[in-house]
């Protein structure tokens, strides 16, 4: 159920202004042609009802269908004393909300009959007003039809999608972890052996350095030897991880913020050089949570990406002019702002956000680790 607050329906048909017509108009309908004593009765009966449809969305079990039913009898006593029958499309929304099958099922049959039989009383005892209300009332019934089943299908088909992003979400995490435990068990048989072999040796040098030269020189070319083919083999291991090239993103992200009629635009050269197989994969996964949070958050028009590469570090930037990140979650965490830092923290990378005139991400990955590789190649 929805909270007690949330008094006025969604309906992507009708305004919330229109709703809080309805809830003006029965003092209209009160006051009019009515003797002091029927008004009092009149607004009595609208203070009671508004009490009671609170009370219907923070009750649960009977208590629920009781105050359901209090909203019931007042609508029908609205509708035969004063003509006023909106506070029945309340009732038909509220209906909607209920999750119990047999529950929705049979305040709707109840609620479709009292409000018929009500009107059709309501034909006899106020003729001339109900004749020139009709086609307002033609409407309400009709809404009194359709709108339990349309809130109804829209609270189960919002239960879906919540239970489907959950799942990508879990399904996300164990894809992670399953690929750090492959990459932790291909490391650790990769690196185990030959760094155990590598210090084994070390020792044997320095024991035998002075007593014979020659064996020490042997076994120290057997270490370098064996830390060359450690290495070649984490080479292949880094390379037969799937790899994101940021070119091939970016042809993505265009796709993506065209159809989301977002305007696009690149600046710098997406083409990186000496730049480790992992750094581009991690910076393309970056780029493409980034956008993802553009597209989903941010109601933004344009979208611009700037990319530099300078002698000392890698640049990215994705800035766009909408409403900033969600407050419903922490900036810090929120958004996937929290993964896109872990990734990061791979690399030595950092990142941080700006909100000033739309959202804008900056991330930094120093060039440490491309130096340290190119001294390994040489």
């Amino acid at each position: 159920m929805q909270k007690w607050y949330h008094i006025f329906p969604k309906n992507p048909y009708i305004s919330i202004y229109v709703w809080i017509i309805f809830c003006i108009l029965p003092l209209f309908y009160i006051f009019k042609s009515y003797s002091p004593l029927e008004s009092l009765l009149g607004l009595l009966l609208v203070v009671g009802f508004f009490l009671s449809y609170r009370q219907s969305f923070i009750s649960k079990g009977w208590r629920m269908y009781v105050w359901v039913a209090f909203q019931i009898v007042i609508s029908i006593t609205l509708i035969i004393l004063f003509g006023y029958f909106f506070f029945s499309l309340f009732l038909a929304f509220f209906i909607g909300n209920i999750r119990n099958r047999a529950g929705f099922i049979t305040m709707f049959v109840i609620h479709l009959v009292t409000t018929m039989v009500s009107v059709s009383i309501g034909f006899f005892t106020q003729y001339e007003l109900f004749v020139t209300q009709f086609p307002f009332i033609l409407i309400g019934v009709i809404g009194v039809i359709l709108l339990p089943f349309n809130s109804h299908n829209q609270i189960k088909t919002e239960k879906l999608e919540g239970q489907l992003e959950d799942a990508n979400k879990r399904i996300s995490q164990l894809l992670v972890i399953q690929e750090r435990q492959r990459i932790a068990r291909d490391l650790h048989d990769t690196l185990g052996q030959k760094l155990s072999l590598i210090g084994l040796k070390s020792d044997l040098a320095r024991r035998v350095i002075d007593q014979d030269p020659l064996k020490a020189k042997n076994e120290l070319l057997d270490i370098n030897h064996t830390a060359r083919i450690a290495l070649k083999e984490v080479r292949d291991l880094v390379s037969n991880i799937r790899v994101g090239k940021l070119e091939d993103e970016l042809v993505r992200v265009q796709q993506i913020l065209k159809a989301a009629e977002i305007d696009f635009r690149v600046k710098g050269n997406p083409v990186l050089k000496d730049t480790p197989l992992l750094v581009e994969n991690v910076l393309s996964m970056c780029l493409k949570e980034a956008i993802n949070n553009v597209v989903k958050h941010s109601q933004a028009t344009f979208c611009h990406v700037l990319i530099k590469q300078s002698s000392t570090e890698l640049f990215l930037q994705v800035q766009d002019n909408g409403v900033g990140l969600s407050r419903d979650n922490d900036n810090t965490d929120g958004n996937g702002i929290r993964g896109m830092r872990e990734r990061l923290e791979f690399v030595n990378g950092i990142l941080y956000v700006s909100e000033t005139e739309g959202t804008t991400v900056n991330i930094r990955i120093p060039h440490v680790i491309l130096q340290s590789e190119m001294e390994e190649l040489s």
